[in-house]
C-alpha cells in the first residue's frame, strides 16, 4: 500500500539543461522562439539572441515567479511565468 506522505517528497525534478519554448508575448498570433537557461535557482531567458530576463522561482501558484534582471512588463512576465511553471510541472 502506499502511504500519502511518499507523494508529498515527490518534487518535480527542474530542467538541468537549456531549452525553447514558443511563446505568444504580444497576444498577435505570432510566437517567439525563447531559450530558457537554468543556472542554480534561476532560469536566464534569451530572445533573439539578447538577455530578456531572469526569472527566480519564489513560492507556489500564480505568483510563484519573480523578474529578477530585465525590464519586461508584468504582462509579457506573466505569460513566461505560465509557460515555465507548466513546462516544469507538466512534463
Amino acid at each position: 500500500m502506499i502511504e500519502e506522505e511518499d507523494f508529498e517528497l515527490y518534487e518535480p525534478q527542474k530542467p538541468q539543461e537549456a531549452f525553447h519554448l514558443e511563446i505568444d508575448l504580444y497576444d498577435t498570433g505570432e510566437y517567439h522562439n525563447l531559450l530558457f537557461i537554468p543556472c542554480n535557482e534561476v532560469f536566464i531567458v534569451v530572445s533573439n539572441n539578447e538577455h530578456f530576463t531572469t526569472m527566480v522561482e519564489i513560492g507556489q501558484g500564480a505568483d510563484a515567479w519573480e523578474q529578477r534582471d530585465g525590464q519586461v512588463e508584468d504582462e509579457i512576465f506573466e505569460k513566461l511565468a505560465i509557460a515555465l511553471g507548466e513546462y516544469i510541472y507538466n512534463q
